[in-house]
């Protein structure tokens, strides 16, 4: 006996265009035919759908045995055919496939066939024979098969035969209580009827007399067996028929020998690795219902698809977050909405379905917002405080990681974990180009403070782990895709440091001799103008401490401005461009050591605490040879914490946290004072603009702790 999965009909087409054929003096168009390949029975049904179908004839050549059917409306015919037989329909008139409904019953690979006659009753109660017996279980996950599992093994089409008008067949179907067993696509004489049975040691009960619905759901008998009995009323001898049989097994609903239950109690949520679509079966006794808990992380957006195979199911829908805290977002009504979406701290959906009857339930979900790396969730947009947990994306090296910055999602944050002892050396590959900016943040293990960044360029990350930043550059209503690669460079080798013999003792007189030989032209030319330098010296200290009290009295004009409350915008607008007129190394001395100073070939960026109270910040900045155009400067705030620009000196425009300046002249140098306001906060600077037509950004590493 061969066990299979269902094939109702094998169609073959001659040929798209007609064939004419000669039978009984007339032309006929073939409108199907098929050889068969397999010995068993076969029946066939040929209904016209319109008004009349003249001269339709079906014609069965059973290797040499020809039998032929003439009817205008319908035309029947059941039997045993021999491998290689051919069926034949044609009409004398122009009629198409479509014209005309066809069912078969037609073995096959998988069919499953009545291989002797089955007995005509139901056995009586306590009989202990063996009898015929289908058996048949559903292997796939909630309706998702492996590559190991093919659909025809998922149930069985069982084709038998009954050989003549007193015939009956009688067959028990294998199950667990609380099963459900599902009958469908029967198909044969419509004189065939299915009864179903119930039978135990004591009784045997009819159930019903007629499966007529093309799938019944059953839930399986407690105490009792299932059996089915097929009949017919008609008066031809030989009748085919089919059905096919699928059996889910509650126990194993889950797949690990356990069943659905409400609430979810199967640990961790399912993923979309697994599939965006479920199914299963609730039994009618099965008052608890089916949950299915599914992963999905903060701001996400889905289409929920909730259906069943009969009325009065009711779908509940839960938005479950990291602290097991539950929101209730079903409908009053029962049904599923057609769209969802998550908030901050969402970590799973979870829907529960009950139903009063015995049905068939599928939930698909689809993905409305793109995902950030392999979560079904939006990145978070601050660091973890102790440690990262399922929240943040682990950044995988060496493989590209994809996301997006939608409509007011400003910031993602991954999480990169470095199993190296010594470290690991790492860049950033930017596979395309977005208006994101990239930034790798090495993190202290101990303490969780931020110790140092780069961005995207070379950086040794110790043991442990560290975070990505990534921080759009567009308007927030533009949504922003972006790919990366994190490359891993290996494990940081720290350098040999070898011990070395001091030989520089042997080069004392030499180096003696060399330094008088340089010197003495500079001796010579000291002595022939030791007039001048004698006669110039005052002067030039004279110089030096009137630029001194310069810078100083620049200084004080900006603290006063500061502390006082009076218009002296003019004044303090004054008292800067001064200040971009002295020499840059005075300022320093004056000003002191800058908080952060940044130098490249194009620019030289310095910024000072003037004001810590007020929260003011003098930033100076120096081109070089190049000219910058449409220059603005952005505050960053890498750690989450913000402050906001209120004042800008010079009256330049500002956006929040972002200064436009226009142009910087080639050697020049600009002075502005900014005032802040906000709790603390750690400070990051980025200067972009255009250098001779290409766009150019200059960021220094370091950053400036505000308290």
């Amino acid at each position: 006996m061969r066990r299979t999965a269902a094939l109702l009909i094998t169609v073959l087409f001659i040929s798209s265009s007609i064939m004419i054929v000669s039978g009984q003096n007339e032309e006929n168009s073939i409108i199907f035919e098929e050889i068969i390949d397999f010995e068993g029975p076969f029946w066939y049904s040929a209904t016209c759908l319109k008004v009349s179908c003249s001269g339709l004839t079906l014609e069965i050549n059973n290797n040499g045995d020809i039998i032929s059917l003439e009817d205008s409306h319908e035309l029947e015919w059941g039997g045993i055919l021999e491998d290689g037989a051919i069926v034949s329909l044609f009409s004398s008139t122009d009629l198409s496939i479509n014209d005309i409904l066809i069912n078969m019953v037609m073995v096959n690979d998988f069919s499953n066939i009545e291989d002797s006659d089955l007995i005509d009753s139901i056995p009586s109660p306590g009989n202990p024979g063996d009898f015929h017996t289908l058996i048949t279980q559903d292997d796939c996950f909630l309706g998702n098969c492996n590559s190991l599992i093919e659909g025809n093994q998922r149930n069985i089409e069982f084709i038998g035969v009954l050989d003549n008008h007193s015939d009956k067949d009688s067959i028990r179907i294998f199950g667990e209580p609380g099963d459900i067993i599902v009958i469908s696509e029967i198909t044969g004489g419509n004189d065939i009827k299915i009864e179903l049975w119930h039978r135990n040691d004591s009784v045997k009960q009819l159930v019903s007399n007629d499966l007529s619905e093309q799938e019944n759901l059953l839930e399986y008998p407690k105490e009792s067996e299932l059996w089915i009995r097929i009949i017919s009323t008609s008066d031809e001898d030989v009748q085919p028929y089919k059905f096919e049989l699928y059996r889910n097994n509650q126990t194993n609903e889950y797949g690990n020998g356990e069943e659905l239950q409400i609430p979810w109690n199967h640990g961790k949520p399912l993923t979309y690795h697994t599939s965006w679509n479920y199914e299963s079966y609730i039994a009618k006794s099965d008052s608890n219902g089916d949950s299915i808990l599914f992963s999905m992380g903060a701001d996400m957006k889905i289409s929920l698809i909730c259906t069943a195979s009969n009325e009065g199911v009711v779908f509940g829908l839960f938005l479950i977050d990291y602290y097991g805290n539950k929101e209730n977002i079903s409908l009053t009504n029962g049904l599923c909405p057609d769209i969802i979406e998550s908030n901050g701290n969402t970590s799973s959906l979870e829907i529960w379905i009950k139903s009063s009857e015995t049905t068939r339930w599928n939930l698909s979900l689809n993905p409305l917002r793109a995902m950030d790396g392999m979560k079904f969730s939006d990145a978070p947009e601050s660091k973890w405080i102790e440690a990262p947990d399922e929240r943040w994306n682990e950044v995988e090296l060496d493989s590209e990681i994809s996301g997006s910055l939608h409509n007011g999602d400003n910031i993602d944050i991954f999480w990169i974990k470095i199993l190296d002892e010594n470290g690991s050396k790492v860049y950033l590959n930017e596979v395309i180009k977005s208006e994101v900016n990239y930034t790798i943040q090495e993190i202290n293990q101990n303490n969780g403070a931020l110790v140092n960044t780069s961005n995207g360029q070379v950086i040794v990350l110790p043991y442990g782990n560290h975070s990505l930043r990534i921080e759009r550059r567009a308007a927030e209503n533009v949504e922003i895709d972006y790919i990366f690669k994190l490359e891993y460079l290996g494990e940081y080798e720290a350098p040999i440091i070898e011990d070395y013999e001091d030989l520089s003792w042997m080069f004392n007189n030499f180096y003696i001799l060399i330094g008088i030989l340089m010197l003495s032209p500079l001796m010579i030319v000291l002595f022939w103008n030791r007039g001048v330098i004698l006669r110039l010296g005052d002067g030039s200290i004279e110089m030096q401490q009137h630029e001194r009290k310069k810078l100083i009295r620049i200084r004080e004009r900006i603290s006063q401005q500061k502390n006082e409350n009076g218009d002296f915008q003019g004044i303090l607008d004054s008292a800067l461009m001064q200040l971009g007129e002295s020499p840059w190394s005075s300022i320093n001395e004056i000003w002191g050591l800058p908080e952060l100073r940044h130098l490249t070939e194009q620019i030289e960026i310095c910024a000072w605490k003037i004001s810590e109270d007020n929260n003011n910040l003098l930033l100076g900045l120096k081109t070089s040879d190049w000219a910058w155009e449409v220059a603005s400067i952005r505050l960053n705030y890498p750690e989450g914490s913000k402050l906001s620009i209120t004042d800008v000196s010079p009256n330049y425009l500002s956006k929040k946290d972002e200064i436009f300046i226009d142009t910087l002249p080639k050697k020049s140098q600009i002075f502005l004072r900014v005032a802040l306001e906000g709790e603390s906060a750690n400070i990051a600077l980025e200067l972009s603009g255009l250098v001779e037509g290409e766009p150019l950004a200059a960021t220094p590493n370091k950053i400036i702790e505000w308290d």
